[in-house]
């Protein structure tokens, strides 16, 4: 116990030391992103003047994606299924991050109508998990030298500790962990973690230019006469957020037949040709929509209601077409912009203010989709104004405890975010008390 409390400072300083290798690692993968997607789409075509490039470097995409998930599985997990693994097995594999990150690069650098998001979630914990297996590796380190020479330095064991920590995930020492943690001890290394991380992170993007910029709507006014088209403005974000779990059916039944004959290098062939022709008529619909929702705002006016609707659908059901597909990534950056393009399309059609439409739409549209009212509302907290608090609450709790038609449900026993509240608290009263 003493031997522990006297190396306690080196055990922070080796936690402090992984917090700025996994900020390191974040801020690569979040600046390589940007980088792919500059070179294939901006840098190439500068000095290619091919009018069928969209479409080749789709189908050249699908080609790339449906080969790399032939050998390797389709990867990266949805942050359903990698959250949904985390709670029930209180474990995320860590020693195929390599794969994720390729695998998420891939339908990002190639125009997919997918978000960054599934692949962070899981690059993020896997990298949370690599950490913990470190910090019993680096406990079991100092017993081991403290074992063999009592009197060894501090520096020799933080080296050996280090050479762990750099040693490629899929090859760290096989141990018995036998390292017991106090509260106290978990609560320090990880704020030792998280801090230095966390400055880290903000230091290269002060040094090297910001690598992820989340879009946030500016302020404006909301006049009297606007909010008795909320209702009207909501039923257009719920039956926006019904296309999509539609299109999420038709694409996943469509492909999911192909998946079936093992025929990946097809699937994600074809979804990206589907992908390509789309984004050849209408460009917007392509790439996670995140570098999108900034501009919409502004330029807005140069496209016509009805087509800014059009581009909101259809990127709706690119989405679904890309992750179903193969290209595998997440749907939230896609989905607000969505939201946004239907919003402005409807607030040019109704006369209504710009903000109010965008919100409630969207907002109406997360909460359809998702069946969690607390998760869209988090979500719109991060893209709209936080003086428009209330409007985003009240339509992220209204949609969101609407309970889906079950031909639209992703499993017929989920009857929404009310009845499994419910289901919980009589799943309490049912379950017996055990003796004091």
């Amino acid at each position: 116990m003493n031997r522990q409390r006297k190396h306690r400072p080196l055990e922070l300083c080796f936690a402090a030391t992984t917090g700025a290798l996994i900020a390191i690692f974040i801020w690569l993968y979040l600046e390589l992103s940007n980088v792919g997607v500059t070179i294939i789409w901006d840098r190439i075509p500068s000095y290619i003047d091919f009018k069928y490039y969209t479409l080749t470097m789709c189908l050249v995409g699908g080609l790339v994606v449906g080969i790399f998930h032939h050998f390797y599985g389709p990867y990266p997990e949805s942050m359903a299924d990698a959250v949904r693994r985390v709670n029930e097995d209180g474990f995320y594999p860590f020693k195929n991050l390599h794969i994720t990150v390729v695998a998420a690069f891939l339908s990002l650098f190639f125009g997919g109508s997918v978000g960054p998001e599934s692949g962070l979630v899981c690059l993020l914990l896997g990298l949370c998990f690599w950490a913990m297996a470190q910090f019993d590796l680096a406990r079991n380190t100092i017993q081991t030298c403290l074992e063999r020479n009592p009197g060894a330095s501090g520096g020799y064991m933080f080296r050996r500790m280090l050479r762990n920590l750099l040693s490629p995930a899929n090859r760290l020492p096989e141990f018995e962990s036998s390292a017991k943690w106090k509260r106290s001890e978990q609560i320090t290394t990880g704020m030792a973690t998280g801090v230095t991380a966390l400055l880290i992170y903000l230091l290269m993007n002060w040094l090297f230019g910001s690598a992820f910029t989340i879009p946030h709507l500016n302020s404006g006014e909301i006049y009297m006469k606007d909010r008795f088209s909320v209702i009207l403005l909501a039923a257009a974000g719920i039956g926006s957020g019904y296309l999509f779990l539609f299109f999420r059916k038709l694409t996943s039944r469509f492909f999911g037949k192909l998946r079936t004959k093992k025929l990946d290098i097809i699937n994600a062939i074809l979804g990206g040709l589907i992908l390509g022709l789309i984004g050849t008529a209408l460009p917007m619909t392509m790439f996670s929509g995140g570098s999108d929702i900034q501009l919409i705002q502004y330029e807005y006016y140069q496209y016509t209601p009805w087509l800014l609707i059009l581009i909101g659908v259809v990127k709706l059901f690119l989405t679904n077409v890309c992750i179903e597909s193969g290209w595998r990534g997440g749907h939230f950056f896609p989905v607000i912009f969505s939201g946004l393009s239907i919003g402005y399309g409807l607030s040019s059609l109704l006369g209504t203010s710009q903000l109010l439409s965008v919100i409630v739409v969207t907002a109406a549209l997360l909460g359809t989709i998702l069946q969690q009212p607390l998760g869209a509302f988090a979500l719109t907290l991060v893209f709209f104004p936080i003086d428009n608090l209330g409007w985003m609450a009240a339509v992220c709790f209204a949609t969101g405890c609407i309970p889906l038609p079950r031909a639209l449900r992703a499993t017929p026993e989920n009857r929404g975010f009310i009845y499994g509240l419910l289901h919980k608290k009589e799943q309490k009263k049912l379950t017996p008390h055990s003796p004091a």
